[in-house]
C-alpha cells in the first residue's frame, strides 16, 4: 500500500483512482464496508483504491475543547486500511488552511487534479469543506461536471448490532464506559493504544507515557503488549486515577522479566491490545 503523506507525494500520474474521503476513526466493522465496497468499485472501473484521511481529527482544530479524544493512533489506522486492501493512502494535514477550503476547491484540486478521481464512494452522511457544505448532493452534482462517479453507503447497509448502526461515536461511548467486549464487536478487533515506555526493569514493571489512542476508564486490563513485528507477550495494563491536583491519568505495564530486558535494551516504543478488564477492577490515585 502507498502512502502519501501530502499531495506533493502524490505522482504526477497517479493512475485512474477511485477514492473515499474520511476520518475513519477506528476502522470499525462499518468503515470495513465501505473500503470493501471501495474495492469492489475500484475493480469495476479498473481503478487503483484511494482513502483520502487527515492528520489529526478535524474537530480537534475547530472545537478543541469538546472535540474527541482519536480512538486510534494513525499508523494503526493507516495499518487498518492496509488490512482492508486499498491500494493507496493520501493523509493530508489538517490545517486552518484546509479548513478554509470550499468544498468544491476540495474536490476540483485533491479528487480531480491530484488524485484524477473516476469514482468517488462515501457514506450517506459524508460532510466536509468549509461549513461542512460538501455533501452527497454536492459530490453528484459537481462529478457530473467532472467525470466522475458517485456511490453512497446507505446506513441501512453500513452494518450494526442490534439496531444500532457501527460508527465511531458508538466506539467512544463503550470505552469510555470500560465496555472493551462491545468496543471490539463494533471495532471487529481488539481495541489497541500506542505508548512510549519508560523506567523498564527486570521486575517487569514500566512506565508508559506519549499515549496515543484512546483510554478506557482507570482500572487492571489484560492483553497483549507488542514490540515490533513478530515480538509479543500478554501483559496487564494499569490505569492510574491522577490525584485532583493534575486531572488525569498515569498508565503502568506489567510483562514478564524476560520481555522487560528485551524493551531495556531496544526501542520502548509499544502497542497494547486491550481484551477484557478484571473483574473488579478499581481506580487507584496516587500523588495524594
Amino acid at each position: 500500500m502507498k502512502i502519501w503523506r501530502s499531495l506533493d507525494d502524490v505522482p504526477d500520474e497517479p493512475g485512474r483512482t477511485a477514492l473515499s474521503l474520511g476520518c475513519f476513526d477506528g476502522v470499525h466493522r462499518g468503515h470495513q464496508l465501505l473500503l470493501g465496497r471501495l474495492r469492489e468499485v475500484a475493480g469495476a472501473i479498473e481503478a487503483r483504491s484511494v482513502v483520502v484521511t487527515f492528520d489529526s481529527l478535524p474537530a480537534q482544530l475547530l472545537y478543541p475543547e469538546t472535540a474527541p479524544s482519536a480512538i486510534m493512533a494513525l499508523d494503526d489506522r493507516l495499518d487498518a486500511f492496509r488490512t482492508a486492501g486499498v491500494d493507496a493512502v493520501l493523509v493530508l494535514k489538517y490545517t486552518s488552511d484546509l479548513a478554509a477550503q470550499s468544498a468544491e476547491s476540495f474536490v476540483e484540486h485533491v479528487f480531480v487534479k491530484a488524485l484524477h478521481a473516476g469514482a468517488v464512494v462515501v457514506g450517506e452522511d459524508c460532510r466536509f469543506g468549509r461549513g461542512r457544505a460538501g455533501n452527497v448532493e454536492m459530490l453528484r452534482n459537481t462529478g457530473l461536471r467532472w467525470g466522475f462517479g458517485v456511490t453512497v453507503m446507505e446506513d441501512r447497509t453500513a452494518g450494526g448490532v442490534g439496531g444500532r448502526r457501527y460508527s465511531s461515536t458508538w466506539v467512544r461511548e463503550a470505552l469510555t464506559s470500560g465496555d472493551l467486549a462491545t468496543a471490539e464487536e463494533i471495532l471487529g478487533r481488539p481495541h489497541r493504544i500506542r505508548m512510549h515506555v519508560t523506567q523498564t526493569s527486570g521486575s517487569g514493571a514500566a512506565n508508559g507515557s506519549s499515549v496515543q489512542g484512546m483510554l478506557p476508564p482507570p482500572g487492571e486490563y489484560v492483553g497483549w503488549i507488542q514490540m515490533g513485528l513478530n515480538e509479543g507477550t500478554p501483559g496487564t495494563l494499569h490505569i492510574v486515577k491522577t490525584s485532583s491536583r493534575d486531572e488525569g491519568t498515569h498508565v503502568e505495564l506489567e510483562m514478564p522479566g524476560f520481555f522487560a530486558d528485551k524493551m531495556h535494551e531496544r526501542a520502548r516504543d509499544i502497542a497494547f491490545d486491550f481484551s477484557q478488564p478484571f473483574m473488579g477492577a478499581t481506580p487507584r490515585e496516587q500523588g495524594e
